[in-house]
């Protein structure tokens, strides 16, 4: 398994304090010579701001933009599988305790925003954990 993840991409903007990077995601299958025929391939273009003192870039550089693998999976752990859990957990307790099936799935997705309101307001400390660097392509 890979130890980092890297992305291709282009500065797009140069602050004092953070540079603003361009990149191309694309699903598995966005190379594929099928691509036309099928739904499935996906390309977006996101702008990843990058924090630090980074004087040496200019917009138009060519970088790669590079993060340890394992803040991939942290990411699809606080963003898919802890908020289902804690969904079917709930939705079962809330079945099993209130025997209505309306009140439990309601109990669920109220947990549900209640953990994305919870996460959005962590967002700077997740900011710090979450650290990518740039390097020249």
């Amino acid at each position: 398994m890979r130890s980092k993840i890297e992305y291709p991409g282009v500065i797009f903007k140069v602050n004092e304090d953070v540079v603003q990077v361009k990149i191309l995601q694309k699903t598995a299958c966005a190379d594929c010579h099928a691509k036309s025929m099928c739904s499935l391939s996906e390309m977006k273009e996101k702008i990843l701001e990058i924090p630090g003192k980074n004087n040496d870039f200019k917009e138009g550089d060519d970088v790669l933009v590079t993060g340890a693998a394992s803040l991939g999976m942290k990411a699809v752990l606080l963003a898919f599988l802890l908020p289902l859990l804690i969904m079917v957990v709930l939705l079962f307790l809330g079945i099993r305790f209130t025997g209505s099936e309306m009140i439990a799935a309601g109990i669920s997705v109220l947990s549900l925003t209640i953990y994305y309101i919870v996460l959005y307001f962590r967002k700077d400390k997740l900011t710090k954990e979450f650290v990518f660097t740039l390097n020249r392509r």
